[in-house]
């Protein structure tokens, strides 16, 4: 009797089962390639922050871990494979290990750039996603070179597209949720952390500043891709292996060794019964067991009293059963919904070969699907318009000229008053011999003008590192001013946070540093 074809959510649910029975060490292998990259991620993208760092070997040394990413990864796939198969692993060789590494030095390498055309494509997606997936899972096969690889992966992606747009889109759903959670587990664990053990950070004093940190979210992504990817590739690799026992017959050989082994223990056991001494007769065992069963440890395992019906069952049971039952409804109709769509694109696609569902069309689109397409960048046209107008607009002051302002609030930023003002504010605290006071609103006044020329982007929660970077990062061409902004930071600081005094001739000095700065980077304005 053939086996039942399992959907896009079945597959699902089996790799979950599968992961769980996976041994240790083959969960590990996953984690030994994606960990070192996630990490040497991370560190490039600190690493590119800093203007005058040499991003040329961390670039170089960041392919080598996606290399060793990939080829672990492999490994993993085809342990896993090997597992769902009921076979052993196989022992390394020359021939095995170089196989690998240049079979995933190329398809890695490739894998970037094609998945990139692909989601912008959309349609070949999916075959896409199976083809790399596939070749991860065939990699480690000492019988198979580049070609013959990419032939049988190539095979294999061409397979039940229906089933790979059904996985797509239920991966698509629920990578969001894992990284969501992932993040607010990210953003609670310093308060978590000060509130269990009275440890105070960096973190947990900054309150929710640091979520401001590009480096923060790419820290969250790379976390929930190393919990996603395993499953991920568990997903494809079940598909593989349901497709090529197809033809092989690979997966009701694993369900006949399964019930060998069960025979086995069987007979085993009828033999330690055979082999009980005389004196035991069933009688004595039956009663005996019964006496074991009826000693107060096992009470949990006695069966419910007859009385109590199952109709009886708790409201709360009831509720919970029928969400269950219109969820899993719910999911059925969305899959029934995306086959009418998978179909109706199919009809509306001619020159497809039915044998070949991989193969492009060879004549032009159902006008259809080209009023599909309109509507689809009619709809995000506005959306991506609205964000570059927010991303590029100047940040406007969030109070008219002379406004009054205190230059005690710790929570005082630059673009509350222009540069004019700041400068005439700290003219008057000179005047009236706050010098401190006066230096800071010398410094706001810095921050102001560059802010306006768009060196840099006020935001409540940076600091003044940070604005440091990023005029750093900004104004490469522009050293001498980037060193005298260093030097007004850290004049600022040793005052306001410091203990240093600050007299009039601090305060003269700092300002024509802030006339240096804007010689250098706007020639222009001074001169007018």
């Amino acid at each position: 009797m053939a086996l039942a074809r399992p959907g896009a959510l079945d597959l699902l649910e089996e790799a979950v089962h599968a992961l769980r029975a996976a041994p240790l060490s083959t969960i590990v292998c996953h984690s030994a390639g994606s960990a070192p990259f996630a990490l040497g991620l991370l560190v490039f993208w600190n690493h590119m922050a800093h203007p005058d760092a040499h991003c040329a070997l961390e670039a170089f040394a960041l392919a080598l871990l996606l290399l060793w990413m990939n080829c672990w990864r492999a490994v993993f796939a085809a342990r896993l494979h090997r597992q769902l198969g009921g076979q052993g692993d196989l022992p390394w060789t020359r021939r095995r290990l170089w196989r690998l590494i240049s079979s995933q030095a190329f398809l890695g390498g490739s894998k970037p750039l094609a998945m990139a055309l692909a989601v912008g494509a959309i349609l070949p997606m999916p075959w896409m996603a199976a083809f790399y997936r596939s070749a991860a899972a065939l990699g480690d096969r000492e019988d198979l070179n580049l070609s013959q690889l990419m032939a049988q992966a190539r095979k294999l992606a061409g397979l039940e597209q229906r089933q790979g747009w059904g996985i797509i889109l239920l991966l698509a759903v629920l990578y969001p949720i894992l990284l969501l959670n992932v993040l607010i587990a990210l953003a609670v664990l310093p308060q978590l952390v000060r509130i269990l053990t009275g440890y105070d950070s960096v973190f947990s004093r900054g309150e929710t500043y640091y979520l401001n940190n590009s480096l923060f979210w790419l820290a969250g992504m790379a976390l929930a891709w190393m919990a996603f990817d395993p499953f991920t590739q568990a997903v494809y690799t079940l598909r593989g292996f349901h497709l090529e026992s197809r033809g092989t017959g690979e997966d009701l050989r694993a369900r006949l060794r399964v019930v060998r082994m069960v025979a086995s223990a069987a007979l085993v056991l009828l033999a330690m019964a055979q082999a009980l001494p005389a004196q035991v007769t069933p009688v004595n065992l039956d009663q005996s067991i019964r006496r074991t069963l009826q000693s107060p440890e096992y009470d949990w395992r006695l069966p419910p009293p007859a009385t109590k019906r199952a109709g009886n069952a708790s409201w709360l049971v009831t509720v919970t059963d029928r969400v269950a039952d219109t969820v899993q409804h719910g999911l059925r109709s969305v899959g029934n919904a995306i086959d009418r769509l998978v179909d109706w694109l199919r009809e509306k696609l001619p020159g497809a070969s039915a044998n070949d569902p991989a193969r492009p069309p060879s004549s032009a689109l159902h006008w259809s699907v080209y009023a599909i397409v309109a509507a689809l960048v009619a709809l995000v046209a506005p959306i991506v318009w609205r964000l570059r107008r927010a991303k590029t607009k100047p940040a406007r002051p969030l109070a008219a000229g002379g406004a009054a302002v205190s230059l005690q609030d710790e929570n005082l930023l630059a673009d509350r008053l222009p540069e004019e003002e700041w400068i005439a504010l700290a003219e008057s605290c000179a005047g009236e011999g706050d010098y401190r006071a006066a230096l800071r609103a010398l410094y706001l006044a810095n921050l102001a003008w560059l802010g306006r020329h768009e060196w840099i982007a006020i935001h409540p929660g940076k600091t003044n590192r940070e604005y440091e970077l990023e005029v750093r990062r900004r104004a490469r061409e522009f050293p001498e001013a980037r060193a005298l902004f260093a030097v007004n930071v850290a004049s600022f600081e040793r005052a306001w946070y410091g203990a240093h005094s600050v007299t009039a001739e601090d305060t003269d000095v700092f300002r024509q540093r802030l006339r240096q700065i804007k010689a250098a980077m706007a020639p222009a304005e001074m001169a007018a």
